[in-house]
C-alpha cells in the first residue's frame, strides 16, 4: 500500500518523498480514504503513529483554499505549532495559522486579515479572537480535534463545545485520540448526527509494542533517588524524558542531577514557565543540547520529539491513562525504545491498574545493590 493507492496526488507524494516519507503508517491507511469520501471520523490512536497526516493530507487534496476553510482545536501551544508546521511543509500555496495565548493576539489578528485557509489553535485563544469578532466560521468545511483526550485532562470540554455550537456550516468532523471516554464518544455522535466512522487501531499498537516496559521496585522512600541514580548509570540513556507528578518534585529532581556528575545535560518544564522560555528548553531538547528533561504531565502535553531512547517515571502515574501517554514518547515510527518506572512498594497497586489497562505483563527488574542485599540475607 502506498499514498497512490489511498487517493493522494502526485504533487503531494512528491513532497512526502522530499521529507523522506514513502509508505503511510496503519491510521493513514485507513483514515485517508475515508477522509476523502468525506466520512466523519472518531480514530484511537496514540501520539506517534502518523495522525496528522492522516487527517491533513486528505484535507488539503480536497481543500477550496477558502478563507478560515480549516479550523483544528488542540490542546498545546506546541502541538498547534507541529500541525500547522505539517501544513506548511504540503505547501501548494497553503496558508496555515498557529493560534496560541501567551503571545501577542494583535498578530494574530494582523495574520487573519491577510486570509488564512488552515487554524492550528487552543480553544481559549480561538473563542476569545471569535468574540472580538476577528475571527468567523462562515466558511469552516474541516472541523479536527486532535489529542482530544489530552483536551479533556486540561478542562477545554466547555471550550470545544461552545466553539462547536457557534459553527453553522455543515463541515466534515474528525477527531483522534489515545483514549475515548464516554463523553468524547457522545460529542462525536452529536457533532456527526451519529453517522461517523470509528476506527480503532489495536490495543497493541496503542499501549507501544516496540517499547520495552519495566520497573523497579523499592522498599523506601528514602531510597528512590539513589536508586534512580543507579539506574540511569546502569542506562546511560542517549536522550530521556522523565516524569515526575508534580511541578515541585520535577524543580527538585532538576537541581539534584545537576549537582551529580551524571553526564547528562538536565532540563525542566513546567506551566510556570513563560512561553519563549519553554520553546527554547523544547529547542534544545530537540537538538539534544539537553538530553534529559523533566516534566509533569500537564507540562509535557503536547510534546511531539523523535528520537527519544528512554522514557522513566521517576513518579508513577496515579491514572493508568497517563502511563499510556507517558510511555508513548518513546519507540515513535516503529523505533524501538525503553520505559522504565520506580515503583515504592505502597504504589504496587497502582502498577496492577496500569498492567490491567494495558494487558501486558510489566517486567520487574533488580539493581546490583538490591541483589546484593538479597545475597547477604536471602530470606529478607
Amino acid at each position: 500500500m502506498n499514498f497512490k493507492d489511498l487517493g493522494i496526488n502526485d504533487k503531494y507524494i512528491n513532497v512526502l518523498a522530499k521529507l523522506n516519507i514513502t509508505k503511510p503508517t496503519p491510521v493513514q491507511e485507513k483514515a485517508i480514504p475515508l477522509i476523502l469520501k468525506g466520512e466523519h471520523i472518531m480514530a484511537q490512536s496514540k501520539t506517534g503513529t502518523g495522525k496528522t497526516l492522516a487527517f491533513m493530507l486528505p484535507i488539503v487534496e480536497n481543500m477550496k483554499f477558502l478563507n478560515n476553510e480549516v479550523l483544528i482545536l488542540l490542546p498545546t501551544r506546541e502541538l498547534a505549532k507541529q500541525v500547522q508546521e505539517v501544513a506548511e511543509d504540503l505547501g501548494n500555496g497553503i496558508k496555515s495559522l498557529p493560534i496560541y495565548g501567551g503571545v501577542s493576539i494583535n498578530n494574530q489578528i494582523e495574520y487573519l486579515k491577510k486570509g488564512v485557509n488552515i487554524i492550528c489553535g487552543t480553544p481559549g485563544r480561538i473563542i476569545d479572537l471569535y468574540k472580538r469578532r476577528k475571527l468567523d466560521f462562515s466558511n469552516i468545511r474541516y472541523v479536527v480535534l486532535d489529542e482530544a483526550d489530552r483536551l479533556w485532562d486540561m478542562g477545554f470540554a466547555p471550550d470545544v463545545k461552545y466553539i462547536l455550537n457557534q459553527i453553522r456550516t455543515d463541515y466534515q468532523f474528525m477527531l483522534f485520540s489515545a483514549t475515548l471516554d464516554p463523553d468524547i464518544r457522545n460529542l462525536v455522535k452529536k457533532y456527526s448526527k451519529n453517522q461517523f466512522k470509528f476506527l480503532n487501531l489495536s490495543k497493541d499498537e496503542m499501549t507501544v509494542g516496540n517499547t520495552f516496559q519495566c520497573y523497579y521496585l523499592i522498599d523506601r522512600f528514602e531510597e528512590k533517588y539513589k536508586s534512580f541514580l543507579e539506574i540511569l548509570r546502569k542506562e546511560k540513556p542517549k536522550h530521556a524524558l522523565i516524569f515526575t507528578n508534580t511541578k515541585k518534585t520535577a524543580s527538585w529532581l532538576s537541581k539534584k542531577l545537576k549537582s551529580r556528575n551524571t553526564g547528562l545535560k538536565v532540563g525542566v518544564i513546567s506551566g510556570d514557565l513563560s512561553q519563549f522560555k519553554r520553546e527554547k528548553i523544547l529547542k534544545e531538547f530537540k537538538s539534544q543540547k539537553i538530553n534529559a528533561l523533566i516534566a509533569t504531565d500537564v507540562a509535557a502535553r503536547g510534546l511531539d520529539i523523535d528520537d527519544i531512547s528512554h522514557v522513566f517515571n521517576y513518579d508513577v502515574p496515579k491514572y493508568p491513562e497517563n502511563y499510556v501517554h507517558r510511555i508513548g514518547r518513546t519507540s515513535r515510527m516503529n523505533k524501538r525504545g525503553v520505559a522504565i518506572t520506580l515503583c515504592l512498594k505502597d504504589e504496587y497497586e497502582y502498577l496492577c491498574h496500569i498492567e490491567g489497562l494495558i494487558d501486558k505483563e510489566i517486567k520487574r527488574k533488580t539493581l546490583r545493590s538490591e541483589q546484593h542485599q538479597q545475597n547477604r540475607f536471602p530470606f529478607y
